[in-house]
């Protein structure tokens, strides 16, 4: 198997234990995922295997949704629930019994749009090489630097009050690589003046996968002798265009022989630009490689391998 399984992590689960059971499951000695999800966060985990371990990095600039809660009230060391609780309001106080859902929908409106925030300490981000998480757990300072990243789109999907509790909203967010929910869910409570933990997390779209079409991980040893359902390699690559080639210009592009491609723009249906990388496919329909194109002095086009893949089970195209 060459791609990559649309995993849905349950909660209490970390992505690197989700992943070990697809390896094991498939027999797979590559296995990896793409975007790790928080141990209590559940949802679309891509766990690629194979020659699609190569296309891991092609998830990251592919938006992310996610489902969230946050209770207000309270914050965390790690701006989540199960951190350890460093302040508080009590649940009477006038500020949450005058929060409302009208006053929450504005605040998000001032996190959609490219922001800039600072991850939370406990994040896997890196601080001279050494993981955040590790330096908290630690208890060694250092400074977390802000970040821009680009919130598409966030709405309140619902407020709940109850007396005695501390409120909670379930909110929806379609975001760019790099950002944290945890920080949002900080930053909202803070910009309502009531401070704010993630107590829930979702994510409910990664890409083209979506949350509803995922496998567990218990799932996936039994649908392994049966029919396993998974994305091609060539497929998580599809937003490259695609060049077929034929029988000789295998060959040569196999054994590393150098030869120039003529109208390359008819061979791939549109414009080609230099350096652009393109989905190579033999004649008999393998996905040979990715490659990119180069153009010389003299205008001749040439391909430059990127990545060898030769894989014989491809995504349907004409």
């Amino acid at each position: 198997m060459d791609g990559v399984i649309n995993v849905y992590k349950p909660a209490g689960m970390t992505s690197f234990a989700c992943v070990s059971k697809v390896r094991r499951a498939l027999g797979e000695k590559k296995a990896g995922h793409a975007g790790t999800l928080d141990p209590e966060a559940s949802g679309v985990l891509p766990v690629c295997v194979g020659k699609g371990t190569k296309c891991v990095d092609e998830f990251l600039n592919m938006p992310k949704r996610y489902v969230g809660e946050v209770t207000f009230g309270f914050k965390s060391d790690t701006c989540d629930i199960w951190g350890e609780k460093i302040d508080s309001l009590d649940v009477n106080d006038e500020r949450l019994v005058s929060l409302n859902e009208e006053s929450v929908i504005k605040a998000l409106k001032s996190f959609k749009g490219e922001i800039e925030q600072i991850p939370p300490d406990y994040a896997a981000v890196k601080i001279g090489g050494v993981p955040a998480y590790k330096l908290a757990r630690q208890g060694k300072q250092f400074e977390m630097r802000s970040r821009k990243v680009t919130v598409y789109d966030i709405e309140l999907k619902s407020f709940v009050k109850d007396e005695g509790r501390y409120p909670k909203a379930i909110i929806d967010i379609k975001c760019s690589r790099g950002t944290y929910i945890r920080s949002i869910f900080r930053d909202l409570g803070d910009a309502l003046g009531v401070m704010g933990c993630m107590s829930a997390l979702e994510r409910t779209e990664y890409g083209f996968l979506k949350a509803e079409k995922g496998i567990k991980p218990d799932s996936i040893e039994a649908l392994a002798t049966v029919d396993l359902p998974y994305y091609t390699a060539d497929f998580i690559l599809k937003e490259h265009k695609k060049i077929v080639l034929d029988a000789k210009e295998e060959q040569k592009y196999r054994t590393g022989v150098k030869f120039s491609i003529a109208d390359i723009e008819s061979r791939v249906g549109g414009s080609v630009i230099d350096g652009e990388v393109l989905r190579v496919y033999t004649a008999k329909r393998v996905f040979l490689a990715t490659a990119s194109v180069s153009y010389d002095e003299n205008g001749k086009c040439k391909l430059k391998n990127d990545k060898f893949f030769d894989c014989g089970e491809v995504m349907d195209f004409e």
